[in-house]
């Protein structure tokens, strides 16, 4: 069960660099009265990068109220689509990648090798190439939730990084990074951040990781792969750079509004979105074109989120509906499609067209039927 102070780490671990400084403290003490809390040394140190820095975004429910009509939005073409740039270049291919639990002190890696013979599939043109993969095993402490929260995989495939804790219950560990197949992992960092849906994001080179920091103060930066060399960011810098590891667009959800922005924090859309209980969302991914945002499930502790509530169109600030069945997880892609997962279902990934049509299906064999896909890497 959760502890307070558990709840309070997580919950600054969350906080990202959409938020404008004239309204972090008075959230902040929202957020503090209503997990009932008081604010001890080591989170009046965290609290230096996480509210006054700006480095991290609060996402909570709390509060009503109209959509707020912004001054620019994010351009969306008419049919909300993104043309790829050469398609004949770029054949379909995804990984995915789930992990998996084996007793207390173990957590499996796994991924799905999706393709297609046929290059660029339409509805029904061929059938996927599937190959499923066991990867490496990941030993952790029992007990110890920074690493199933943190694991992530390199954009390249080669490497997994996660944060191992050290017992100190600060919401914060070491950072390990190994080859995804086999061999030693190496710590690369202490006093790593382990809360959150996006504790490690990878840079694009596959060469750094942004990740925050809690030291003698806490800071934001970027940790080298290779020789584990930090090098500290200005929060709104980091959180730009951040973003734009995975997209060009990045949301929140606060007082009653979903808002999607450009990655350095302009031209935001709002539309009014709630969570059905009341609780914490996060947005977990938002389109090429800034068009739709996929907006996570509600809970009262937010550490890491991979399941989807909905995926909001951001012109009508309605849920969109999907043929396949109830989404409960998304992944965009920059051409439009996009790969999703739908409750109840046997865990299968429904391949989608820029029209929501089904281009194809990739299933998943009964060995990771209770395993949690937490990442798709595609191209």
């Amino acid at each position: 069960m959760n502890t307070p102070m558990d709840n309070l780490r997580s919950g600054l671990a969350e906080l990202a660099g959409d938020v404008d400084a004239v309204d972090l403290r008075d959230r902040a003490l929202r957020t503090s009265r209503r997990i009932g809390l008081r604010r001890t040394a080591m989170t009046s140190a965290l609290s230096l990068v996480l509210l006054g820095g700006v480095g991290f975004t609060a996402v909570t429910m709390t509060g009503g109220g109209a959509p707020a009509e912004p001054a620019t939005t994010p351009t969306v073409s008419p049919s909300g689509q993104v043309s790829p740039t050469d398609p004949a270049a770029a054949p379909v291919a995804g990984a995915y990648y789930l992990l998996r639990m084996a007793g207390d002190t173990k957590i499996e890696l796994h991924v799905l090798h999706e393709s297609y013979r046929c290059g660029m599939p339409d509805p029904g043109t061929c059938a996927p190439d599937v190959r499923p993969e066991r990867l490496r095993t990941i030993n952790v402490q029992k007990g110890d939730r920074c690493p199933w929260n943190s694991v992530a995989v390199s954009p390249d495939g080669a490497q997994v990084a996660w944060v191992a804790g050290t017992g100190q219950s600060d919401g914060s560990g070491d950072l390990m990074v190994a080859d995804t197949r086999a061999g030693e992992a190496h710590k690369m960092a202490t006093g790593v951040l382990c809360g959150g849906s996006r504790a490690l994001v990878w840079a694009r080179d596959s060469r750094r990781l942004f990740v925050g920091k809690l030291g003698n103060g806490a800071t934001v930066g970027t940790v080298d792969a290779a020789d584990g060399a930090f090098a500290p960011m200005d929060p709104r810098a980091w959180k730009e750079a951040e973003t734009l590891a995975s997209g060009p667009f990045r949301g929140s959800v606060r007082d009653g509004l979903l808002t999607v922005t450009q990655a350095d924090g302009t031209a935001p859309r709002s539309v009014a979105y709630r969570d059905e209980h009341d609780m914490d969302v996060v947005v977990l991914g938002v389109s090429a074109d800034g068009r739709f945002a996929a907006v996570s499930t509600g809970a009262g502790d937010p550490s890491r989120r991979v399941y989807v509530a909905a995926v909001v169109d951001m012109t009508t600030g309605k849920p969109v509906e999907f043929a396949v069945g109830k989404v409960n997880q998304a992944w965009f892609q920059a051409d439009g499609s996009m790969v999703v997962r739908v409750e109840g279902g046997t865990g299968t990934f429904y391949r989608l067209n820029a029209d929501r049509r089904l281009i194809a299906e990739i299933p998943v064999g009964s060995a990771l039927m209770n395993a949690m896909p937490f990442q798709a890497v595609f191209g």
